[in-house]
């Protein structure tokens, strides 16, 4: 697995309030991981914490990190083309009720079946040791 930091930007369309994703930490062709602190501005936010149903966007995120890593392998180019990813949540489970704020969160999304545009990725997220929660999602590329 390529293990360096790299600019999130290169990876994905997230900008503003939707970029969860502070820096690839590590990407290869089944999996990614990415690093994230957490923020008042995160969705989800309520009060002091943020609600732990964001770690189903921290995992599609990643993922996305990994599909872009391919288009990038295969192409040869950093520019994107075509069109998006629709995602779908097939298995959520979440181990804390509050994600805290300036936390460094820690996620990863690997690739566990591939078929044409269809793809099943299941990630994690967590803070140091503690797991956060844990997701499965679909994604369809619409190109």
């Amino acid at each position: 697995m390529n293990q360096a930091l790299f600019p999130v930007e290169d990876y994905l369309a997230h900008r503003d309030r939707m970029k969860l994703l502070d820096a690839v930490v590590a990407v290869d062709a089944q999996k990614a991981v990415a690093r994230s602190v957490t923020t008042a501005a995160w969705p989800l936010f309520e009060g002091d914490a943020i609600l732990p149903i964001v770690i189903v966007e921290l995992v599609a995120q990643t993922a996305g990190i990994n599909i872009r890593w391919e288009e990038m392998q295969e192409s040869g180019r950093r520019e994107k083309e075509g069109g998006g990813l629709l995602v779908g949540i097939k298995e959520a489970v979440f181990h804390v009720s509050r994600i805290p704020v300036d936390a460094t969160v820690i996620t990863s999304a690997e690739r566990r079946h591939a078929h044409m545009n269809y793809a099943e990725y299941h990630g994690f997220s967590q803070i140091g040791e503690d797991i956060l929660g844990e997701v499965t999602i679909q994604v369809f590329r619409t190109d």
